[in-house]
């Protein structure tokens, strides 16, 4: 009895023990599964994986309940992508979007599937497991683990409500979130069938502050002109001859005027304002009769050139003159590189055609002056330059004057007045035809147009004047009108038949065109003698009545071929 007994008790043990060894295992297996079947991140598995260990009856239930919750939630996407296909039926644009975004929903849709099919499996071989064991184990033990575990269960059921609650509210925030995050996706041009051009034409343009904006552009006149003539004339003045050349102009109302010297003290003689006067300091008080001197200075200044330039002419000027005498050496050196500078800034100060809008005025040294070797070698090198530039059309116009023609006309003058008569004389001339160009006539009017086309047309220009003395014949202001074009106060020795545009102006006053007879017949011939002497030169003809008792004849040829001869030559062909 006694070894029956121990063998039973030993029999009994191992029992219990091999029991023991196979719930150890069960457990382990059943929390490697769980593990790999709940999400490591999300609390939310981890009591999902707690409550796998209740009664199958009880996982069956929470299947349900999850199968009904995913029922659900796949009745409410389906309503939201019907809604959504509803609302863009009739914009082909969202078309390609909705087919990405639905392909999206069945693949998320399966991934769920699979993945409760996984757990439906892992679920039934626990409960396989689970029965096994239990009929392995006695039946004392059986009551009191069904006891514990309905307790269990009870309280593992209420925490199974609140996670699933919890699971579907973090389910419906986090595909809210991903629909929010889609639907820029789905608008975006990539997927779009509409041209870019209709997109931008439906957005709103933005307003800017710039498109009440005002601005106010300031234009300086620089120094006010104060001429009677309708083409503004600025002048620049190298050298001592030039200095007194504008310094005429100055007083007849030209203001924009400019003095260069490379001599202090004939700048200091010029009645002019201190910043219309520019010195060229190169020591040595000047170019001493140098050409070479005089060109360094113009080029080392040429920046104060510009300046001084552009804050006297301003952006009102019609033509610019460079006046100069060609003996000496800052004039002939300077002219050349002043004419460089001022087609540099030309845009600066309103020339749109520099080579048509800036000319030159030069005077021919008289005879005694000429017979210094040095003066006459100056005279006839920047001559020789100055008329190839002209007729190649690279200045507009070159007029030359001689002034020993002109002394010849007052004998007698004192030191004093000899210059200034001189640079008045040429200075009136001057200006008369932009004066005339100005005013209006009961006759024939001589305008602005005409007088620019003469400045602009190009190569060299000569202008006369001559007093009818008697014009009772018909012939006797024919004459005087060839006599005018033949010998002028300028320098001789051109072709007039190389003209292309010339003026004929005839001015006399109110008695002589009322009570002179057959006046009218004797100024037609006049002009058709000047026509005729012009060759196919463009004649631009005015009649101008005064109040003075005599009859003038004013004469304005340009486009004249420059002569290529020397200073001896032309006064000899004079």
């Amino acid at each position: 009895m006694l070894v029956s007994y121990y063998a039973a008790s030993r029999r009994n043990a191992l029992g219990l023990l091999e029991n023991n060894h196979m719930a150890a295992k069960r457990k382990s297996s059943s929390t490697s599964r769980r593990k790999k079947t709940t999400r490591k991140s999300s609390p939310a598995a981890r009591k999902r994986s707690k409550v796998k260990k209740s009664t199958p009856r009880r996982k069956k239930t929470a299947s349900k309940k999850r199968s009904s919750t995913a029922a659900r939630k796949k009745t409410a996407r389906k309503k939201k992508t019907s809604s959504r296909r509803k609302k863009s039926a009739t914009k082909k644009r969202s078309t390609t979007s909705r087919k990405k975004a639905s392909r999206k929903k069945t693949s998320r849709k399966k991934t769920t599937r699979k993945k409760v099919n996984r757990k439906k499996v892992s679920r039934k071989k626990v409960s396989r497991k689970k029965t096994t064991s239990r009929r392995k184990k006695s039946a004392t033990k059986k009551r009191s683990t069904t006891s514990r575990k309905k307790s269990a269960s009870k309280k593992r059921v209420t925490k199974k409500r609140s996670t699933a609650k919890k699971r579907t509210t973090s389910r419906k925030k986090s595909t809210a979130k991903r629909t929010a995050t889609r639907r820029p996706a789905a608008r975006s041009p990539k997927t779009s069938t509409r041209s870019t051009a209709a997109v931008l034409d439906n957005s709103p343009i933005p307003s800017l502050a710039l498109e009440d904006y005002t601005p106010q552009i300031i234009k300086s006149e620089g120094v006010k002109d104060t001429s009677k003539g309708s083409t503004k004339i600025g002048w620049i003045g190298a050298g001592q001859c030039g200095g007194r050349l504008v310094k005429s102009f100055y007083d007849l109302g030209y203001k924009k005027v400019l003095a260069v010297n490379t001599a202090y003290h004939d700048l200091d003689d010029l009645d002019l304002p201190e910043s219309q006067k520019l010195l060229l300091d190169i020591g040595r008080k000047g170019a001493g009769k140098d050409i070479s001197r005089g060109r360094e200075a113009a080029q080392e200044y040429r920046q104060e050139i510009i300046h001084a330039v552009e804050k006297i002419f301003a952006n009102n000027i019609d033509h610019v003159m460079v006046a100069f005498g060609c003996g000496g050496g800052t004039g002939s050196g300077c002219v050349i590189p002043l004419l460089e500078t001022i087609k540099s800034c030309a845009k600066h100060i309103g020339l749109t055609k520099p080579n048509k809008r800036i000319g030159v005025l030069c005077t021919l040294p008289t005879e005694g002056e000429s017979s210094s070797p040095k003066v006459s070698k100056n005279a006839n090198e920047i001559l020789a330059e100055l008329s190839k530039m002209a007729n190649k059309g690279e200045i507009s116009p070159l007029i030359i004057v001689d002034n020993e023609k002109i002394s010849q006309l007052y004998p007698g003058l004192t030191v004093r007045n000899f210059w200034p008569t001189i640079n008045n004389t040429v200075a009136g001339l001057f200006d008369i035809f932009n004066r005339l160009s100005a005013q209006s006539s009961n006759y024939t009017s001589f305008d602005a147009v005409d007088y620019q086309s003469i400045l602009e047309c190009g190569g060299a220009c000569i202008m006369g004047l001559t007093k009818v003395r008697s014009y009772k014949d018909k012939f006797d202001l024919s004459r005087a009108m060839r006599d005018n074009l033949t010998k002028t106060l300028l320098a001789d020795g051109f072709d007039l038949s190389t003209a292309k545009v010339a003026g004929a102006i005839v001015v006399g006053g109110h008695t002589i065109f009322a009570n002179t007879p057959g006046l009218q017949d004797s100024i037609d011939h006049a002009f058709d003698v000047v026509a005729d002497l012009t060759g196919n030169a463009t004649i631009h003809r005015g009649i101008f009545e005064d109040n003075k008792s005599s009859l003038r004849v004013y004469t304005l040829i340009g486009g004249l071929k420059a002569p290529n001869v020397g200073l001896e030559q032309m006064r000899l062909a004079a």
